[in-house]
């Protein structure tokens, strides 16, 4: 089954807006602590914990999450677009809110790095992808075939079957790997996290194509 564009659409709604603003309170840790901040500021950690990339402390507080705000708008332009809309609210709802919360979460973290308040980012990490996958993974049994949201790939988005006994598969799976993801973290099991991302990824992808070429 092909879904055609509903051009009836609005390229950007409010809410879509407003829930790009939200990338902006990422901007306000760094705020109240910029100038007790070193420059370059740490952007990405190693499996050890040790900070392995920088970037100039202007960037990091105020250009990030600028560019983070951009993309969310552009990303809830091709789904208005392309339409996701048949997906019930909630699932809407949560897709719209992921760039903007993983914002404020790094943009915080960050800053409670480089001011000694916290050491473990591997473990704040898994613990953001673990409450995503088990969001996610209620959601997925309950979309529509749709090209934004969900395992979109060319024999799901163009079979309803297909795509629906994908999608009942894919929502155990996120949801076990997230939970599986949250308990390794608290080990600093990092490898199982990343075994679980893998996972999520690999199984409904291999799943959806053996049933797609047997039907």
């Amino acid at each position: 089954m092909k879904n055609k564009p509903d051009t009836s659409r609005k390229i950007l709604t409010l809410s879509d807006i407003l829930f790009g603003l939200l990338c902006l309170v990422g901007i306000i840790p760094g705020l109240i602590f910029y100038s007790r901040m070193p420059s370059p500021l740490p952007i990405h950690w190693d499996i050890n914990n040790q900070p392995d990339s920088f970037a100039p402390k202007p960037f990091v507080i105020f250009g990030l999450p600028l560019i983070m705000m951009a993309f969310h708008l552009l990303c809830c332009a091709i789904d208005n677009t392309k339409g996701s809309g048949s997906n019930p609210k909630p699932v809407q709802t949560i897709v719209r809110l992921i760039i903007p919360v993983i914002t404020i979460i790094l943009e915080s973290v960050t800053v409670m790095y480089v001011m000694d308040m916290l050491t473990d980012i591997g473990l704040i990490c898994c613990l953001i992808i673990g409450i995503i996958f088990i969001l996610i993974g209620n959601y997925l049994p309950k979309t529509q075939p749709n090209y934004t949201f969900g395992v979109k790939l060319p024999w799901t988005v163009y079979n309803e079957d297909v795509w629906h006994r994908t999608h009942r598969l894919a929502g155990w799976i996120t949801v076990l790997c997230g939970i599986i993801v949250i308990i390794a973290a608290f080990f600093s099991a990092y490898y199982v996290c990343a075994a679980a991302i893998f996972v999520v990824i690999i199984v409904p992808t291999v799943y959806s194509y053996v049933i797609s070429v047997k039907k």
